[in-house]
């Protein structure tokens, strides 16, 4: 009886380990799937924030741009005032000097 017995605990531990085998090649599998599912999405999330960091960088790009051109074009503004204020002080002021 004791013979028999130690011979179902021996069959048990057997099947026992072919059951975590089972269940280690399974995690390994799953592993490996979850691994190759993040390093996708990281190629995934990388490549979009290339695209984010490049649009961000030709938005500042064109901003910086266009902001230089308009401050010219207000500095002229301004230049060409100042120009016609200046002329017509001159103006006054030789006037004054002629009476």
């Amino acid at each position: 009886k004791i013979e028999e017995m130690k011979q179902g605990v021996s069959n048990i531990t057997e099947d026992a380990k072919e059951e975590y085998a089972e269940q280690i090649e399974k995690l390994k599998s799953l592993k490996d799937e979850l691994s190759e599912k993040l390093g996708k999405f990281d190629d995934i999330a990388e490549n979009k924030w290339d695209v984010v960091r490049e649009s961000a960088s030709n938005f500042f790009s064109k901003v910086g741009e266009a902001w230089k051109e308009d401050f010219e074009r207000v500095k002229q503004a301004f230049k060409k005032e100042t120009d016609t204020a200046s002329g017509m002080a001159q103006d006054t002021e030789t006037g004054a000097k002629e009476d």
